[in-house]
């Protein structure tokens, strides 16, 4: 493919320079055009070897970062700027490494040519398929610069949905993390020299005394088989869950039924789903394919073979709504707000609702769950505090009794 250097100029009668990829010149006018500028000179040279850019491998972005980036794209895009200038515009001022190498390869492709949906899939870990089949779909409708306001939108929704999960778990990791170092010094110090003290005064011991002298024995004389034990099955349980679909079918169905975090696990894939599917097929995707992309990305098994049957059944002809009747893990509310948007001929909106309300009532939820897991926490340390040290006072209080 030859390579061409070319001189255009855009709507404001400004110069630009640069090369370009392209198969003849015509193709070179249709991709100037498509950036925003008019073709007035090129002179092309054929290389001995010519092919894409090499593919550099990325790794993930922090949403901050993509936000800014996508909300500065948008708004230049927005203002009339061509698109290899928007994309060039704050390259330097990136404090992100990784980043900013991307947002340079991304610049250079761009101004080769290439589209910046195919620049974007270079980067594969760094930009997901969802948001690339965003950007397509603004490109292939000439709105690049509302595709770039969808995607830092959800962007931002994902980011408070990966808040308020991570809110949610905090408080009891916390806490079960301190009930294990708790632990760990009572057995490990306390209870051995306790053990001592009341072998030397020779009290009976009462049955809740000598199951804790038992377990701080076993600990003491297995403690590494022990430990070996639990990371080993904590390593199992990773590497099964991540290559046995089984066992990752099993996990997921078995966090749906967790008692209070089961509902909010649920409402959260919902709203995932929900969200998903109302930005693609309001950028312009076809229902099918965004079926397709939401499966990996609603982050539960069950619902993701839910959306399989329900993208298997559309393809067969059947309406949205009747295919997700069909499941039981679609709430009633699901149901009539999908119904209502086929029937208007506004799914979008209907679809973006239904998320709305989920996103209001997971953090909702959330703060309800604090609410009922804080006392619950606390009883159960109370409760395990108490039997430690009824295990110490109960023998004391025998040998006074004896005196």
């Amino acid at each position: 493919m030859p390579t061409f250097r070319y001189k255009a100029v855009d709507g404001r009668g400004r110069t630009h320079r640069g090369k370009c990829n392209a198969p003849s010149e015509d193709a070179l006018s249709a991709s100037l055009r498509n950036q925003g500028l008019w073709l007035a000179e090129s002179e092309s040279h054929h290389p001995a070897k010519s092919g894409p850019p090499p593919v550099i491998s990325s790794r993930a972005i922090p949403r901050r970062i993509l936000v800014q980036f996508f909300l500065s794209l948008g708004l230049q895009l927005k203002a009339g700027v061509p698109v290899h200038t928007a994309l060039a515009f704050g390259q330097a001022d990136h404090t992100h490494h990784a980043f900013r190498s991307i947002h340079a390869d991304l610049v250079e492709r761009v101004r080769a040519g290439i589209s910046l949906s195919e620049a974007f899939s270079v980067h594969s870990r760094a930009f997901t398929p969802l948001v690339i089949n965003l950007i397509r779909a603004g490109e292939s409708s000439g709105n690049l610069a509302g595709a770039c306001d969808e995607v830092r939108a959800h962007l931002e929704w994902s980011d408070r949905i990966a808040a308020d999960v991570r809110q949610a778990l905090v408080y009891p990791v916390v806490v079960l993390c301190a009930v294990g170092v708790f632990f760990f010094i009572v057995f490990s110090f306390f209870i051995p020299r306790f053990s001592g003290v009341l072998r030397e005064l020779g009290v009976p011991l009462p049955a809740i005394t000598r199951a804790m002298i038992a377990i701080s024995e076993f600990l003491r004389l297995h403690h590494v088989a022990v430990f070996a034990t639990v990371v080993a099955v904590v390593l199992g349980a990773a590497l099964a869950h991540r290559l046995s679909p089984r066992v990752r079918h099993l996990a997921d169905a078995a966090k749906m039924r967790i008692p209070l975090f089961g509902p909010i696990l649920c409402q959260i894939c919902l709203s995932r789903f929900l969200q998903n599917l109302s930005s693609l097929y309001r950028s312009g995707i076809p229902l099918l394919d965004a079926l397709r992309l939401c499966q990996s990305l609603v982050g539960n098994r069950i619902l993701e073979q839910g959306v399989a049957q329900i993208e298997e059944g559309v393809r067969a002809g059947r309406s949205l709504h009747a295919t997700m009747s069909d499941l039981p893990i679609f709430p009633p509310m699901v149901l009539q707000m999908t119904s209502l948007g086929e029937t208007t001929g506004t799914l979008d909106q209907s679809l973006q609702s239904v998320a709305d309300y989920y996103n209001v009532m997971i953090p909702r939820s959330v703060k309800r769950l604090f609410t009922l897991l804080e006392p619950t926490l606390i009883l159960f340390l109370l409760v395990l505090v108490g039997i430690v040290a009824l295990s110490v006072f109960l023998p004391i209080a025998s040998a006074l009794e004896a005196r």
